[in-house]
């Protein structure tokens, strides 16, 4: 032998790893072959150096006397686990982990069902990145040791003439299975043969031996982990190279015919076919092999249990309902009460009505049976949670609350920690409190609100060790794609799974866990929203582009909502008009929730003419609001209306172009539609725009708190064209000759821009607002898509106080009195008998508010709408999107008051979500003020505007009276916001844009052209 291998050779035995050899009379013996004599010594050295695991030491062949795999310490932690003991449980799985077999290579297979459940401790804590490094490991060493299914002695797995005594706290159909007699001490052939060959190939070497292993719960554990780890991460591990390797890695050993090991193969592919998304598979194969001749063996429920949830995302829930809860009995029967509860969970999720009760009366005779005689404490506690739930499903309150209460007393108990049932808890007593008619909305807290609190703290609010963490699999799969884009997300794929999470959760991630939806439903998708925005940015594509900027920034609304919007989409479908819902809406009402049309009906119903009355069933609705929001339902979006790529192209009328803009960080998108075409571009220093902005509002005399106010040349003018030719490009072509009519529809600081004063070449030519029409909208599928329509009553309520004249109340009078002597039919408000302001829609067709109103920023949905009612909660913005739905047709909030009054800028997002709140809660036109002008500037805009309003309509209103204005000659002494040096100033005109641009108008293009 050369010496280059004689070396190798000398490296890779000093790696080895010896066993003992068999010392089983039922297999031969096996014996050391010595390739030569000279490394004789070599291999004796590197048996006094072999390395040594805590629970053995390695002998030359044989056996290993007195040690079994998994240690007896896994056993105990095991039970630890299912008593309940979260956190006791998680210590003794970690003290087995230290006692698992060691070699070369890392941990043995019978580290794998250790990891499996100490992945389930850290799931059941809400520590999701433990889990999932503890399922990976796992996964690893199934593929690590390949071939392993092969080695069992698969003719002794079976003991016989044994029958094995019923487990304790067993219901009838628990109790009526058989079991299979496995062996939990299997003999294992372990190591290869010496020879010259596997000496030079060097790395571990193992001679021949035998070990005893529970074979089966080591395949138990990999189930285990496979099903985890495909609950755990969601769409995000399809084609996951875990997942397929692991298959690939456990396929049927050549030659085996042995039934039993064919079957418990099967079973364990099953859930490994789950966890590679080969839904159809496990569906047909679960029945194969979940039992051996009518008998459950050991993986029966976690293939059960893979099969329900796969077809808890088919077309047929149904059908997971029986075989959820055969997966139940089957836990209980085999000892494994773990997932007893997880089983009846799955079962609820899928059942609805009667099968609801159903599924009620098996989880609570569950609960029962785990509660006696010893049995499983968190057997019982799930179930008994599941049984509630299932209960609130069904409609059998009464039976809801004692189960819950049952529930509670087991967390109560000394050292029981269940983070994740208590979640589960909250969002149930959540359910059972909306079904018993607390609104959880506004007014007193309710049982809705403290079920949400313990939900949210858990959901969104997670610690573990005082660090936050991910507690829920679908924000977990979220913060995973976000983390990876922009570099593995990419492609055909990568743009559907981004859709699939900026999209709200599909109907079979409520009906496998409602914690889940929920949570997913909520939480904040911006860096998702960002990228999905980006692809079609990059593809230059300007309609899908629009179409998926409309969708985000309808999720910018939602989100300022309870539940992220449920409540409004339920609130719309119940009583919006049909004719303009959206394809998939006309869907779910073509097949709506059990309780919908009972709730449509109610909704639909004449109100009380008292108004303590219409409060009381607005209430009532409200509650059947959230008990419908909270239930296991996918909801479609109508409010704010999306927009679909069609419309941009059908619904825009002729000579209408509709401007766009959007934010994703510091980059603006800038999008034109019309004529059929859309097109798109970036704006360039997009960064600056605040700060330009902002030069222009002081250049024309808003928010400047020195010196005077107007502007003492057309220096503006100049700003004002190099910021249009920075958002519009010349060749986009914004001009008369293409358009009589612009929406626009803003974005961030742009909201605080009147684009009118904008000049649509050069600085002395033509503005914008003086060549076409301007209209604004918070999303382009509100420009096109009305929420609201007209109103049979043509009275015009008005509001004022101390607005047109703050320092003189005599002036202040006049002015007002001016405005309403123009309007045919006036009503002052709050009047002798005041009603809050969401409910003025049943007497009042428009609403004039002229009082200085400055929005909380912190809180936008907190402004009240009317100004009289801001001490009552049915007053503010948030109460005029929910119940009633009866809402003036026109709403203007002339003293509204932004940050530029101040010479700042915001957001922006006081003014979106006081034009998107208004309009999602039927306020088909609305107008609302950049800054507050007062004076009579503002009497004369608002007496012209009003008097015209109910009979032409806001637009044509509305540019009638700003032409007016711009025709008058004005008093600077009865303008409040100049300054005293300004008083005397001659020839001020209502043409200097601070008296006008403030008004933002945001109308509906369609329905505009007349009553």
């Amino acid at each position: 032998m050369p010496p280059s291998d004689k070396k190798h050779a000398a490296q890779s035995l000093s790696r080895m790893r010896c066993s003992p050899a068999p010392r089983f009379p039922s297999l031969p013996p096996f014996r050391c072959r010595p390739c030569f004599l000279g490394t004789l010594p070599v291999i004796l050295l590197s048996l006094s150096l072999a390395p040594t695991s805590e629970a053995q030491q390695s002998m030359l062949g044989g056996v290993e006397p007195g040690v079994q795999y998994p240690s007896q310490q896994y056993y105990l932690a095991l039970e630890v686990y299912r008593d309940g003991e979260l956190e006791q449980a998680a210590e003794a799985f970690d003290h087995a982990m230290r006692m698992t077999r060691k070699d070369i290579h890392g941990q043995w297979i019978d580290a794998i069902p250790v990891y499996a459940m100490l992945a389930e401790c850290f799931w059941q804590m809400g520590n999701l990145p433990a889990c999932q490094a503890n399922l990976d490991q796992a996964l690893r060493i199934a593929i690590q040791y390949r071939g392993w299914l092969a080695q069992p002695d698969w003719e002794s797995a079976i003991r016989g003439n044994v029958q094995l005594a019923p487990e304790r706290g067993l219901w009838p159909a628990a109790a009526s299975l058989r079991r299979v007699p496995l062996n939990d001490r299997m003999m294992f052939r372990a190591g290869e043969i010496l020879t010259p060959q596997t000496l030079l190939r060097g790395g571990a070497i193992e001679e021949p031996n035998i070990k005893v292993i529970d074979v089966v719960e080591v395949m138990r554990g990999l189930a285990i982990a496979s099903y985890r780890r495909r609950v755990l991460l969601g769409p995000i591990s399809e084609r996951d190279p875990l997942a397929s390797g692991l298959l690939d890695a456990t396929k049927y050993p050549a030659g085996l015919q042995l039934p039993l090991a064919r079957t418990l193969i099967g079973a364990l592919r099953v859930s490994e076919r789950f966890g590679n998304f080969e839904d159809d598979r496990v569906i047909a194969e679960a029945s194969q092999t979940s039992t051996i001749g009518g008998a459950v063996h050991p993986l029966t429920p976690i293939t059960l249990l893979s099969s329900a949830s796969a077809l808890a995302g088919s077309e047929k829930p149904g059908d997971a309902v029986a075989v959820a809860i055969q997966a139940a009995a089957a836990a209980a029967a085999l000892g494994q009460p773990e997932w007893i509860g997880e089983a009846m969970q799955l079962a609820a999720g899928c059942a609805g009505g009667e099968g609801a009760a159903a599924v009620r009366q098996a989880s609570e005779v569950a609960a029962q049976a785990a509660a006696r005689d010893r049995g499983s404490r968190l057997a019982a506690l799930h179930c008994s949670i599941t049984a509630a739930d299932a209960a609130v499903t069904a409609g059998q309150l009464g039976d809801a609350g004692p189960l819950l209460a049952g529930a509670q007393a087991i967390t109560s108990r000394r050292r029981v920690a269940q983070p994740r049932m208590q979640a589960y808890w909250g969002l149930t007593s959540a359910r059972l409190a909306a079904a018993r008619g607390e609104s959880g909305a506004g007014g007193t807290p309710s049982g809705v609100d403290s079920g949400l609190a313990l939900f949210n703290a858990f959901a969104l609010n997670s610690r573990f060790r005082n660090r936050p963490i991910v507690s829920m699999p679908g924000i977990y799969q979220m913060e995973l794609l976000r983390g990876s884009i922009g570099e593995t997300v990419g492609g055909n794929r990568g743009e559907a799974l981004l859709e699939r999470y900026v999209m709200e959760p599909p109907i079979e991630v409520w009906r496998r866990d409602l914690a889940d939806a929920l949570a997913l439903t909520v939480a904040d998708r911006t860096a998702l929203e960002a990228a999905w925005i980006g692809q079609a940015a990059q593809r230059s594509d300007g309609r899908e582009l629009l179409r998926r900027i409309d969708y985000v920034q309808g999720s910018r609304f939602l989100r300022q909502l309870p539940l992220a919007g449920r409540l409004v989409q339920l609130r719309q479908l119940a009583s919006g008009d049909e004719a303009r819902f959206p394809a998939a809406a006309q869907a779910f009402l073509a097949k709506p929730p059990r309780l919908f049309p009972l709730f449509r009906q109610a909704a639909a119903g004449p109100n009380p003419e008292d108004v303590g009355g219409v409060l009381v069933k607005a209430g009532q609705l409200e509650s059947a609001a959230w008990t419908l929001a909270l239930d296991r339902s996918n909801l479609p979006r109508t409010a704010p209306p999306p927009l679909a790529v069609e419309d941009v192209g059908v619904a825009l009328p002729a000579r209408t172009g509709m401007l766009s803009f959007f934010f994703v960080g510091n980059q603006l998108y800038g999008l034109l539609a019309g004529d059929g075409k859309t097109v798109s571009w970036a704006v360039p220093a997009a960064a600056r725009l605040p700060r330009d902005i902002g030069s222009l509002l002081r250049a024309i005399g808003v928010g400047k708190t020195r010196g005077n106010r107007l502007p003492e040349n057309d220096q503006w003018r100049k700003e004002a064209e190099e910021l249009r030719a920075r958002l519009i490009p010349d060749d986009t072509a914004v001009t008369a000759d293409r358009f009589d009519e612009l929406v626009v529809v803003p974005d961030g600081p742009l909201w605080y821009l009147p684009l009118e004063i904008l000049p649509i070449a050069d600085a002395g030519g033509p503005s914008i607002g003086e060549s076409m029409k301007v209209r604004y909208a918070a999303t382009p599928g509100l420009a096109i898509h009305p929420v609201g329509g007209r109103t049979p009553r043509p009275n015009v309520g008005i509001v004022s106080r101390g607005f047109f004249a703050p320092r003189d109340r005599d002036a202040d009078d006049l002015a007002v009195a001016s405005v309403t002597e123009g309007i045919d039919d006036a009503v002052q408000l709050p009047g002798s008998n005041p009603v809050p302001g969401s409910l003025l829609g049943s007497s009042i067709g428009h609403l004039l508010v002229a009082v200085p109103q400055t929005p909380d920023l912190g809180r936008p949905l907190s402004l009240p709408v009317a100004a009289y009612d801001a001490s009552q909660p049915a007053g503010t913005l948030a109460a005029w999107i929910r119940f009633p739905t009866a809402a003036p047709q026109s709403v203007i909030l002339a003293g509204f008051r932004t940050p530029v009054d101040v010479g700042k800028l915001g957001t922006g997002q006081e003014l979106f979500l006081t034009v998107c709140g208004l309009q999602t809660a039927g306020v088909r036109d609305v107008m609302v003020s950049r800054w507050a002008v007062g004076g009579l500037s503002t009497a004369t805009l608002m007496r012209e505007l009003m008097q015209e309003l109910p009979h032409t309509g806001m637009s044509d209103a509305w540019h009638r009276a700003r032409d007016l204005l711009q025709q008058t000659e004005l008093n600077p002494a009865a303008e409040p916001l100049l300054s005293q040096g300004e008083q005397k100033r001659q020839g001020v005109t209502g043409r200097e844009p601070l008296f006008w641009a403030g008004y933002l108008l945001a109308s509906p293009l369609e329905l505009d052209a007349g009553p």
